[in-house]
């Protein structure tokens, strides 16, 4: 039997998104769910537990940038409370993004030497970037076409879509009600892949 896949976007390292994700997945009561996040980001998030969360600072600097940037809309919080949210809920959590060892082969295969090169050189612009937007999501979305800009990295997330919408597809085979969390950038390149695959879903929230 074949499930119905709930989807939910969030913006990733918004405070208020994991009590919106936490409410959502409390009202609809899935039997699975989801995460956009690899095997690994999983397990570390499983044992941060309980330790000083504000603790964790940003990996490099875009990350840096775009934290600073989402802070205009609220307080920021690394790892995403919106996938902190759902562990701990009494329910299944799996990760549905590639592992560790695939994003590598991917990224060797999607991202060129010259597009390494281009996009180091673009940090300094990115410090100054100003991104005009009404909402978190519209930010997080401008953002994303901004770092993603060049075509290997355009191809790699194309990728992790395509990833991602196989990974909905497996819960939706093996559970009645899937739900999934996936950060708004990554939401409509997986819903596409969705529909090629017939994948029935629901977006929420």
């Amino acid at each position: 039997m074949v499930g119905e896949v709930l989807i939910v976007g969030a913006v990733r390292g918004l405070v208020s998104e994991g009590k919106r994700v936490a409410v959502i997945v409390e009202s609809t009561t899935p039997d699975i769910i989801g995460l956009s996040i690899s095997r690994e980001g999983l397990l570390a998030m499983e044992k941060l537990g309980g330790g000083d969360r504000e603790q964790c600072k940003p990996a490099n600097p875009e990350e840096e940038i775009y934290m600073r940037g989402l802070s205009a809309y609220g307080e920021v919080m690394k790892p995403p409370p919106c996938f902190l949210a759902a562990i701990g809920l009494q329910i299944p959590v799996e990760a549905i993004d590639m592992d560790d060892e695939l994003y590598t082969a991917a990224y060797c295969r999607y991202v060129s030497t010259i597009d390494m090169i281009r996009q180091g050189g673009r940090q300094k612009r990115l410090r100054r970037l100003a991104i005009n937007s009404k909402s978190p999501r519209e930010f997080v979305i401008k953002w994303d076409r901004v770092v993603n800009r060049l075509g290997g990295y355009r191809r790699l997330e194309m990728a992790r879509e395509a990833w991602l919408a196989k990974g909905a597809a497996r819960l939706a085979s093996k559970y009645q009600r899937p739900l999934i969390v996936i950060e708004y950038e990554r939401l409509a390149g997986t819903v596409r892949y969705m529909d090629r695959m017939d994948c029935q879903y629901r977006i929420i929230g």
